[in-house]
């Protein structure tokens, strides 16, 4: 695989620093060059009196100028920088490598995926639904992540609020989170959810972070898990 950009979180990868990165093929990079803003750091010269004018460290002209030169607004979060290298060696000596991290939350998320799907109630109805494209990829890491997403369903197959399994879950010491995850594709594919449901949700004042959890018998989020190492 060969993407053109590649985002990405060091704060989600190793709690600290607060940083994050943009991986950019250079034959891309132009594409990043066409914002219509700039600020302090990445231009050359600036007329603000009498004119407007100013011109950009522009890579493609000047070959003493990166991608990063153009882009990189203000003063950079240096300390940040700093204590990266901390964090990728502090990272490394407690869990090894990438590739074993990613063995490892595979091997818990396919564990997790099997105890879930066969978790049913005496009767015969089944505890959740998750929701996955594949379910068979569990635990292949070079196909499907360390999350779990599914909701929890009452023994008359009435939906259980997702904030309501997250609650309990947290009295439990178990840390989940629910909603509509960022992801309002994702949500609407697999929970069914057609524009027009969407709208009328919100309508009725369903707002992210102030949800309203189920409208026409749909649930309009999803408990997920994400497993660490």
């Amino acid at each position: 695989m060969a993407p053109d950009f590649v985002a990405l979180s060091f704060y989600k990868i190793f709690g600290f620093p607060d940083h994050g990165a943009l991986i950019v093929r250079k034959d891309a990079a132009h594409i990043l060059t066409w914002r219509k803003y700039f600020g302090g750091g990445t231009v050359d010269m600036i007329i603000s009196v009498n004119d407007t004018w100013h011109a950009t460290k522009d890579f493609s002209r000047d070959a003493h100028y990166e991608i990063h030169d153009q882009l990189e607004d203000g003063t950079l979060p240096f300390h940040s920088i700093i204590a990266l290298n901390s964090a990728l060696d502090t990272h490394a000596r407690l869990f090894g490598s990438m590739a074993q991290i990613s063995a490892h939350t595979a091997f818990l998320a396919k564990r997790l995926y099997d105890g879930l799907s066969n978790m049913r109630y005496r009767h015969g109805q089944p505890l959740c639904c998750i929701y996955s494209e594949n379910p068979e990829e569990y635990g292949n890491p070079a196909k499907q992540g360390a999350t779990l997403a599914f909701n929890a369903f009452h023994p008359d197959g009435s939906l259980i609020p997702y904030s309501d399994v997250e609650t309990l879950a947290d009295s439990q010491g178990i840390y989940l989170r629910s909603g509509g995850l960022c992801n309002p594709g994702g949500i609407a594919s697999h929970l069914h959810l057609e524009p027009w449901e969407m709208k009328r949700a919100y309508a009725a004042g369903h707002r992210c972070g102030h949800a309203t959890q189920i409208m026409f018998g749909k649930p309009t989020g999803v408990v997920r898990v994400s497993l660490a190492q």
